[in-house]
């Protein structure tokens, strides 16, 4: 199983944000933070994304990620808004957990494995429940990083 690349400081738990726009690029502004990359670009690079198909799974939880020529090892963002918001999810519900993920631009097997293991944790329900309601961002990290799919 791949690790993922979240350090504490890329969470941000119950957010005012009323927009999948306003949430990219809040989540841009984190990755840029832990990758140097600038944060337009990053937000650019996420909105291009998006445009190809929803990077929303269901459940209420969307795994925004995309591929840069400005990083050089995978680094990702949560956010946790507080109120959900429409992310055009294939269940057709509005989404409030957001794991994002930036990974250098040649680095396909490795994003897909990322992913992969990631919508494989976010799947299970207890651990849905538990990140949509933990109430600080230590406990949120943690729950993400030592989940198993």
């Amino acid at each position: 199983m791949n690790s993922l690349p979240l350090a504490l400081d890329a969470v941000v738990l119950d957010l005012d944000v009323d927009s999948a726009e306003a949430v990219l690029a809040e989540l841009a502004r984190l990755l840029s933070q832990q990758s140097g990359a600038p944060a337009d670009a990053v937000r650019q690079a996420l909105q291009e994304r998006e445009q190809q198909g929803s990077t929303a799974i269901g459940h209420g939880v969307a795994v925004p990620h995309a591929r840069s020529t400005e990083v050089r090892e995978p680094v990702a963002a949560a956010l946790r808004s507080r109120h959900p918001v429409a992310f055009a999810a294939p269940d057709g519900g509005a989404v409030q957990i957001f794991i994002a993920l930036l990974v250098p631009a040649d680095a396909t097997t490795g994003h897909l494995e990322i992913l992969s293991d990631l919508a494989s944790r976010l799947m299970r329900e207890d651990l849905r429940e538990a990140v949509r309601t933990v109430p600080e961002a230590a406990s949120f990290h943690r729950l993400l990083v030592d989940a198993r799919g």
